[in-house]
């Protein structure tokens, strides 16, 4: 993800939810473990032209939404907890939705979105499967 502050980013997603760093360049890229095999690239947004070509940043939410599984409503709403402390903005607080479940999202510092999610069709296994039991 192309980021405007490495430091900023990294301190959101290691001190604020808890995300393992993995790997660290000061100031242009930080690795860090979102999951069962998932790594996050905090890059900062400059130097990604170079590999991916032409990149940047509008007014709008970036076109990505960040999904988080979790086994709870409180896990819904502890993660959304700690996102607010660590800086995210709220677009939208946890809430019962119309289709069973309980969800939350809000915006990390560039933007991004993250949706809290315990849906109760959805299974999580010990070693991070997923299966969907609807």
């Amino acid at each position: 993800m192309g980021v405007a502050d490495v430091e900023a980013s990294r301190s959101f997603y290691v001190e604020g939810l808890g995300f393992r760093q993995l790997a660290r360049l000061p100031g242009e890229i930080a690795f860090v473990q979102a999951g069962h095999g998932l790594v996050l690239a905090l890059w900062n947004l400059e130097s990604m032209p170079g590999e991916y070509g032409d990149v940047g940043r509008g007014p709008q939410a970036p076109p990505v939404s960040l999904g988080h599984n979790t086994a709870s409503p409180e896990e819904v709403a502890e993660l959304y907890r700690r996102a607010l402390e660590a800086g995210a903005t709220t677009v939208s607080e946890p809430e019962a939705r119309p289709w069973g479940g309980t969800s939350a999202c809000v915006a990390d510092p560039d933007g991004f979105r993250w949706d809290f999610v315990h849906n109760p069709g959805l299974a999580i296994d010990a070693d991070g499967t997923v299966t969907f039991t609807l």
